[in-house]
């Protein structure tokens, strides 16, 4: 990143496209200022009111799409399909809240008096690369149906995208309602500072969450952080081998591996290890760059994934397919499958961020979940079996914010998302991410 500035880079050339300045101090106060006056007016609207212009957003996002998807394929190179979805996904969340949020909201009646729900004021949500339509949309749509107003610093690699969804979002909202932050991190942790901010969302690396989770909590802000996930995906000896290798490509090579919900570690029962790992290889190996795997986001991030998996192999890992950086232009890794991964490697220690499954064989389903909960980041896990009340049971024993059954980890609209240890606390999604937004009050 070009010292001061939001750089835009295609991934697929290395070609830089756009640049954009940080703002001064007093650029920054000034949208503080006029976000807390938004908030102000914002709070005191009702259900219908917030609503409908999450109504008119979705529908602004969907018009929009085309344009959205073309911005995100060429800021992170994504495909233009799994771009258009994305576009896709944060339209409908918006849709979700506007139908949703009124009841969730609604005040909760009991024998000793009632519980009202308040909003915050302005929340200050920091977002990632990876998904920059959804990762926008995921807070802000929430945050606005529980009554405050957002400001979003966006991830410095995807600024054309961000303004993009700020326009849309300017053409809808009331003045000042959201905001882009074109800021650097001392503007970061200068906005979360102030006293105009009431709460912070945070989604991105453990290192950044723990500095603003420490600010956050240093002036008493409450803060929903989103950290990684270094998920499970575990194979008992009655799972469907096909579908599994399957979602487990598929799993590790969306998005080119790029998201934290994804699949990460695969932990088979050695009555299965043979075939799952031969189908594994075979569906990965579908997965060529420039086609169906795209670059990854920047060259950072492929230069890392490359001595991670060089550190697992020196370490006793065995590669299977893949390996080695893409030669020629973009940030292309391929599809790699590591075996005899364990803890101490950093195929199975440390989140992998790109197409690399790392596969780790175990006798028992006991020690599958022992080996699952050995990794400090978990957000979402998956569990494959014919028998879905075994599969239940050991759920329980997951460490994971979510578990998937006989699918590939992903979120879902109507249930909570959260994190565990290093990969973050409190919940985003479903009731319990729209409540996160709000301040109870007790009225008897």
């Amino acid at each position: 990143m070009t010292a001061h500035h939001f750089v835009s880079c295609d991934p697929r050339t290395g070609e830089i496209f756009g640049e954009r300045p940080h703002w001064s101090m007093g650029q920054l106060q000034d949208a503080l200022a006029l976000a807390t006056a938004a908030s102000q007016r914002w709070m005191h609207t009702d259900a219908t009111q917030r609503s409908e212009r999450l109504l008119a957003l979705a529908e602004a996002l969907e018009r929009a799409r085309p344009s959205l998807a073309c911005s995100i394929s060429r800021e992170m190179g994504k495909g233009l399909l799994e771009a258009e979805d994305e576009v896709l996904r944060a339209a409908k969340w918006c849709r979700f809240m506007a139908q949703q949020a009124a009841v969730w909201l609604a005040n909760e009646h009991n024998d000793t008096g009632q519980i009202l729900r308040r909003p915050l004021g302005v929340v200050l949500a920091v977002t990632p690369w990876n998904y920059p339509v959804w990762q926008m949309l995921r807070p802000l749509a929430a945050a606005l149906a529980a009554g405050n107003a957002v400001l979003i610093k966006p991830a410095c690699n995807v600024a054309q995208t961000s303004a993009l969804v700020e326009t849309l979002c300017r053409d809808v909202l009331p003045v000042g309602l959201m905001q882009c932050l074109w800021v650097d991190e001392l503007g970061t942790h200068a906005a979360l500072a102030s006293p105009a901010v009431a709460m912070l969302v945070c989604t991105g690396s453990e290192n950044t969450g723990r500095q603003l989770g420490a600010l956050a909590g240093h002036h008493l802000k409450p803060a929903v952080l989103e950290l990684g996930g270094n998920n499970a995906f575990i194979v008992l000896d009655d799972a469907d081998i096909d579908a599994a290798a399957c979602a487990a490509a598929e799993s590790r090579c969306v998005n080119a591996g790029q998201a934290c919900t994804a699949a990460k570690r695969f932990i088979v029962q050695q009555a299965v290890a043979a075939a799952f790992t031969s189908a594994l290889v075979e569906a990965m190996a579908s997965y060529r760059c420039g086609a169906a795997l795209a670059p990854l986001a920047r060259a950072d991030l492929r230069h890392k994934l490359g001595l991670q998996v060089d550190a697992s192999l020196a370490n006793g890992a065995c590669c299977l397919l893949g390996g080695q950086a893409a030669s020629g232009r973009g940030y292309y890794y391929p599809a790699t499958v590591l075996a005899d991964t364990r803890p101490g490697m950093p195929a199975f220690d440390e989140e992998l961020f790109g197409p690399v499954a790392a596969i780790s064989v175990v006798e028992s389903a006991a020690v599958a979940v022992q080996l699952a909960n050995a990794a400090r980041q978990q957000l979402a896990a998956s569990i494959w079996s014919a028998d879905a009340p075994r599969a239940q049971y050991l759920a329980g024993q997951l460490k994971a914010g979510m578990v998937c059954f006989n699918r590939r980890p992903s979120s879902r609209f109507e249930l909570p998302f959260s994190g565990s240890e290093a990969s973050g606390y409190g919940s985003t999604l479903g009731r319990d991410g729209l409540l996160t937004f709000t301040r109870p009050v007790g009225w008897m």
